[in-house]
């Protein structure tokens, strides 16, 4: 045995063991270093090794932070670029912790990717779309067969064909705001067919959860609808419609003009403010 400033130690004696203080402080530090890792993969938008200002910007952008946060939030990340090369390596950025607005980095990363991939899958489907036009378009959006007001088959083209404007109605039976703004919508629909029966198509887009909440609640609405069937990839939010018209919540009210060119994406407002004049808003 030796001593060491006082205290006898056996030679070949282990060390000893770390605080629990102390391990608590590794794991927060090695689970810190793995998620900023993730957010440096994650804002290297090019993957060239490196995040710019221009990249942090679009990041932050498609979270939806306004301007002045985005710009506070470059600068304050661009003070880690130590080597003045106006972009930040892997050190760099990972040098330390980083949150903006409380959103600590596992979220950024979790945030960042999913809009990331939500972008590559609207632009493939963007891709897919072409440039379809006027019924063609909407067969493609909605199917080629529509339900009626009795629940009959329809051609989407007889529905379409000749109208001056086409409504794509996303809702559900289970949604209570999709409730109280189907009746009200209704009225302004029947009134416009009233006064002109080439004015308005609507079809109605499900976002019900089962085929009998979708029967009872289109049976209160006066215009078409997509079939409800299981799997179908013109219902609910991720349907062809719900991609085109970026649906994160219904109700949703997009009014097209008849070759297929959205007029506006916020119908749902137009008819609260408007009623059956709303069209004339557009």
């Amino acid at each position: 045995s030796r001593k060491i400033r006082g205290r006898e130690v056996r030679e070949g004696a282990r060390s000893p063991r770390p605080t629990t203080q102390s391990h608590q402080r590794y794991t927060i530090d090695t689970k810190m270093s793995a998620d900023m890792n993730a957010l440096f993969t994650a804002m290297d938008l090019n993957g060239d090794g490196f995040v710019t200002p221009e990249e942090i910007t679009e990041c932050l952008t498609m979270l939806g932070a306004p301007e002045d946060l985005v710009k506070s939030e470059v600068d304050k990340l661009m003070t880690r670029d130590l080597d003045k090369d106006t972009k930040l390596n892997k050190k760099e950025f990972t040098s330390a912790d980083y949150s903006v607005a409380g959103k600590n980095a596992q979220w950024l990363v979790s945030a960042i990717t999913a809009r990331r991939k939500a972008a590559e899958k609207k632009k493939k489907f963007m891709a897919k779309l072409g440039d379809l036009k006027g019924v063609e378009k909407f067969e493609f959006l909605l199917g080629p067969k529509l339900l009626g007001a009795e629940g009959k088959e329809v051609e989407t083209k007889s529905v379409i064909d000749g109208k001056e404007y086409v409504a794509v109605y996303m809702s559900a039976h289970w949604c209570p705001p999709c409730r109280r703004f189907t009746p009200l919508f209704a009225e302004a629909y029947k009134k416009i067919a009233a006064a002109d029966s080439k004015k308005l198509a609507t079809i109605f887009v499900s976002a019900d959860r089962d085929a009998d909440q979708f029967k009872e609640y289109f049976g209160t609405m006066p215009w078409n609808a997509v079939p409800f069937e299981k799997n179908s990839e013109y219902l609910g939010f991720e349907s062809r419609a719900g991609q085109y018209l970026d649906c994160q919540g219904i109700p949703k009210l997009g009014i097209f003009d008849k070759d297929g060119n959205l007029v506006s994406g916020n119908g749902v407002q137009k008819v609260y403010e408007g009623k059956d004049k709303f069209l004339s808003s557009l």
